[in-house]
């Protein structure tokens, strides 16, 4: 019988030199990265045009939300810690 593993997520910040830190970033350079997936969702400025949350893997990406240059770092980063726990992913008692 074979059982499908489910993917764990973890809630983790990036340090700079990683491709995923961001000098400006509105969510605390965090990223949701997979255990089994290969794919890691981040939040991503799109300069002018405001903020986004983006899955990849490999090369590709996927769009999961968009906000407005006029949206504040405080909601962008509540919304993306709804984000991992709507996903269920695993935080530090800090995050929780």
């Amino acid at each position: 019988m074979h059982f499908r593993k489910h993917a764990m997520w973890f809630l983790v910040q990036v340090v700079k030199g990683s491709k995923h830190y961001e000098p400006d970033s509105q969510v605390g350079n965090r990223v949701l990265i997979s255990d089994t997936t290969e794919m890691v969702v981040s939040a991503r400025s799109m300069g002018e045009d405001g903020y986004r949350f983006e899955a990849r893997r490999g090369s590709e990406s996927f769009i999961m939300g968009s906000f407005s240059a006029k949206v504040t770092r405080e909601t962008i980063a509540g919304r993306f810690t709804s984000l991992a726990q709507q996903m269920g992913a695993v935080m530090s008692p800090a995050e929780a």
